[in-house]
């Protein structure tokens, strides 16, 4: 995610209060309804959405891991819930719900197999980065980082992978939907999205991998999209050959969305990453949103506190791969990112202590620091132990957490291991110092 600056961005249940009943036709009748219980720990496997955008209704067929403990608690922001069965081969029976304002339990028994849910809601339009977007020429959707409530019933800690698919159904208006194509394997919920408008595809070309890459614009970027999409399908074949196979499907690439006067960058909803219309003809933006697809997404972070393992990862990437297949980009690219660096406060956070104690919009973390300050560190580490190396240490990284959460610690270890140097000395100085080190090689 490459976004900043934003516009405003951020800134015991009664029985009468629950969904469901046994008198339900659907209802079992030998035994009486599991009255709706908290089990946040519970954890979802798998969530197929359709999506009724015209009717502000959707369909969320969410698939639970097995547990020893009954009930089950999604988060749901302001949806409206409808109603919650469970399905079995023997057909759907409806279950007792309750709404505790942005918490939803579900009165559902503990098993030893995976269980099968149908929730229906409605959801409502949102106008600060914070659900469903829609205006008289489109729409789309963006929860990062904690607001997938808002759109569909949700676990939304980053390392909750969850297998995503998403139907969108045409809009009355004949414009065209841009969404997943197929199950998009295990990932973090602030990935899943769609956008809606009076989209063109440009296709960029394949990898030697297979992945079809394309970008899907709006009237009048033409321009545009060819100059931000110029070497995009050359630095991702690289991140496919360097880092390891693309874990989101044989098509990816950006599609330009509407986020208004200010915003500009890009958000990571791989395969289909969003970029707003004033960045798509930014090439750095494009690779950055790109790269998400091996760490952020394809790898999630373990706290919201490694953050700087997702983004600064991700603005090294970019870097590096403009540096490799396209090096005047890549220098002016790395030029941009000084002028980026001389603008961070000393004090910004970039990797706090702790796993999930902190809000990180609310406490700061979310600013250029991560980005930037965790660039530099790994370009620091490229200059004292080679670049190629510090490629291959990022590779055997992801060859072994993709599909999981990690933490920045892990990062380092890996390195170590890889390339025989230390880099924890160096970690501190570029992401825990209240100082910003010189632009060099680690000491």
């Amino acid at each position: 995610m490459r976004r900043l600056p934003l516009l405003a961005l951020f800134l015991t249940p009664l029985f009468a209060a629950c969904g469901g009943s046994s008198n339900s036709p659907d209802a079992p009748t030998d035994a009486a309804p599991l009255a709706p219980t908290a089990n946040p720990q519970r954890g979802i496997a798998s969530t197929a959405l359709a999506v009724n955008a015209d009717a502000m209704s959707a369909t969320a067929t969410i698939v639970l891991e097995p547990s020893t403990t009954p009930g089950a608690t999604f988060e749901i922001g302001d949806i409206a819930i409808v109603e919650v069965k469970q399905t079995t081969a023997s057909g759907a029976a409806a279950l007792l719900w309750t709404d505790r304002g942005n918490l939803l339990d579900v009165g559902v028994a503990a098993a030893t197999e995976p269980v099968t849910l149908t929730v229906s809601y409605t959801f409502s339009k949102h106008t600060k980065f914070d659900g469903y977007t829609s205006t008289a020429t489109g729409a789309y959707t963006l929860v990062w980082p904690y607001y997938c409530g808002n759109l569909f019933p949700c676990h939304s800690r980053p390392d909750d992978g969850t297998e995503f698919s998403v139907t969108v159904a045409p809009p009355a208006n004949g414009l065209k939907v841009v969404a997943p194509v197929g199950v998009v394997t295990e990932a973090p919920s602030y990935m899943l999205a769609w956008a809606v408008g009076d989209y063109t595809d440009l296709e960029l070309g394949t990898t030697p991998a297979g992945t079809r890459i394309v970008t899907s614009y709006l009237p009048g970027e033409l321009a545009n999209a060819q100059k931000g999409g110029a070497n995009l399908v050359a630095a991702f074949a690289w991140m496919e050959s360097t880092l390891g196979p693309y874990r989101f499907g044989n098509e990816a690439g950006t599609v330009s969305v509407k986020w208004g006067p200010g915003a500009f960058g890009g958000m990571e909803h791989h395969p289909r990453w969003h970029v707003a219309s004033a960045a798509l003809a930014d090439e750095e933006t494009n690779v950055h949103e790109a790269a998400h697809g091996w760490f952020g997404d394809g790898i999630r972070i373990a706290c919201w506190e490694d953050f700087v393992l997702s983004e600064g990862t991700v603005s090294y990437l970019a870097g590096r791969a403009l540096d490799v297949v396209a090096p005047p980009v890549g220098a002016a690219v790395w030029a941009g990112y000084q002028t980026d660096l001389g603008n961070i406060g000393p004090m910004q956070p970039v990797w706090p202590m702790g796993c999930n104690q902190i809000d990180i919009i609310k406490d700061g973390l979310f600013s250029r620091a991560p980005y930037m300050r965790g660039a530099f560190f790994y370009r620091a580490v490229a200059g004292k132990v080679g670049a190629a190396k510090l490629d291959q240490a990022i590779g055997r990284f992801y060859q072994t957490y993709a599909g999981k959460a990690a933490h920045m610690s892990d990062m380092l270890t890996t390195i170590k291991n890889e390339t025989g140097f230390d880099p924890t000395s160096c970690a501190e100085s570029w992401l825990r110092s209240t100082t910003i080190p010189a632009v060099a090689p680690c000491p």
